[in-house]
């Protein structure tokens, strides 16, 4: 399969690195080698079909932004239901509101004690150039698979940053987390690492 293969060449390629934190473990990363910009006004999104945790993490991101000179905004709070129905609509929209990024944050699997359950198959392109329509049917139509606290014990999150005018991807990363108590516990820990990815990119 075509991503597999993609998958095997990046792998020489990506920083596979061991996280202190206790709840997000590992990280691969990938960025556009040709993209010399700078994350701008970002849009945040979490694809998820629980609007809490939706929340939690499109606000951390936010947050830890703001710290780091960055405007961010959550989306759950600028694209309604109604107006994400329309791709076009959508984009007119985002870019006339100024964001010059996207950073998308899904989930890709669930691993139980014994077994692993959903998530789809998600990998880090090398030199993507999906467009808006790609870029539109990985954001703003996916749903994530819900999460259940009773049994889950460890799941995978991938974030992708796009560059909104130029509708293309330039980073991308993977991480393996840790539920540990209360999911929000976790949010915070996960976001930290996923912003020590882009500062290490030189995204921030």
């Amino acid at each position: 399969m075509k991503s597999a293969k993609v998958l095997c060449a990046l792998a020489g390629a990506c920083s596979l690195l061991m996280i202190s934190c206790a709840t997000t473990r590992q990280v691969q990363s990938w960025k556009d080698g040709s993209y010399q910009g700078k994350i701008k006004k970002t849009l945040v999104m979490m694809v998820v079909s629980e609007p809490m945790m939706r929340n939690f993490v499109e606000q951390e991101f936010v947050n830890q932004f703001k710290t780091r000179g960055v405007e961010g905004a959550a989306s759950n709070r600028v694209v309604s239901a109604e107006l994400a129905r329309d791709k076009k609509a959508a984009l007119a929209y985002i870019k006339g509101l100024g964001y010059g990024t996207l950073l998308v944050t899904k989930v890709l699997n669930q691993r139980f004690a014994d077994s692993a359950v959903g998530g789809g198959q998600g990998y880090m392109p090398m030199g993507s150039t999906a467009g808006w329509d790609g870029i539109y049917s990985e954001s703003f139509m996916a749903v994530g698979l819900p999460v259940a606290q009773s049994s889950v014990d460890t799941f995978s999150l991938q974030v992708n940053v796009y560059d909104i005018q130029e509708e293309k991807m330039i980073f991308s990363a993977v991480s393996n987390t840790k539920v540990e108590g209360a999911r929000e516990k976790v949010v915070k820990p996960f976001v930290e690492t996923m912003i020590k990815q882009l500062v290490g990119a030189t995204l921030l």
